[in-house]
């Protein structure tokens, strides 16, 4: 019992000893501390008000900024019109999963959901913009070659053939110089 309590003190002591006196990890040397910001290389000319605003872009069209991923769309017609079913949309690049009567983008809610397209618009009008999920690409189409007969029938030999089992003793591999061997079982 004694030993197994000094070997326990003795694994503390080794663990500790080297917390204690392990140095830290260099950093890399493209890391920069917090305290070492570029704060005095900042231009607060535009803060101040010294600076001419720039025009702000035009916002892009709906229809560009978001793409139908995919769809869990009722099956029934009671349940589409419950408001159930859910559409994986993207939105300026990120996905998202959005419920029927969510928002989707500002004042765009998705109002229905198809088996391949949603449906986006104000609540109590009518769907101002659909997006369709892209079809699947067609499958590849050709023939196979036709399959080669097999060697080995598996329970056996096919009916109508006398093929002869090789002999004991050398697991059926064949023999290098292609003779049977001796009686004695042994090759030369």
């Amino acid at each position: 019992m004694s030993f197994w309590v000094w070997l326990l003190l003795g694994g503390s002591v080794a663990y500790w000893g080297l917390q204690l006196f392990a140095r830290p990890l260099a950093m890399p040397a493209m890391v920069v501390s917090a305290g070492d910001g570029q704060a005095g290389s900042v231009d607060l000319s535009r803060l101040l008000g010294s600076g001419v605003p720039e025009a702000a872009p035009e916002p892009e069209a709906a229809s560009t900024r978001l793409r139908l991923l995919g769809v869990v769309a009722p099956k029934s017609a009671k349940a589409a019109e419950a408001g159930e079913g859910v559409a994986l949309i993207e939105v300026d690049g990120v996905a998202r999963t959005v419920r029927v009567g969510a928002v989707v983008d500002g004042d765009l809610r998705l109002l229905r959901v198809d088996a391949r397209s949603a449906g986006l618009g104000r609540i109590g009008q009518a769907p101002s913009q659909t997006l369709q999920i892209s079809p699947p690409a067609s499958p590849a189409t050709g023939s196979l070659p036709p399959a080669a007969p097999s060697p080995v029938v598996l329970g056996g030999n096919p009916p109508g053939t006398s093929a002869q089992m090789p002999p004991p003793g050398n697991g059926g591999l064949p023999l290098a110089g292609g003779s049977p061997p001796p009686p004695g079982g042994q090759p030369r």
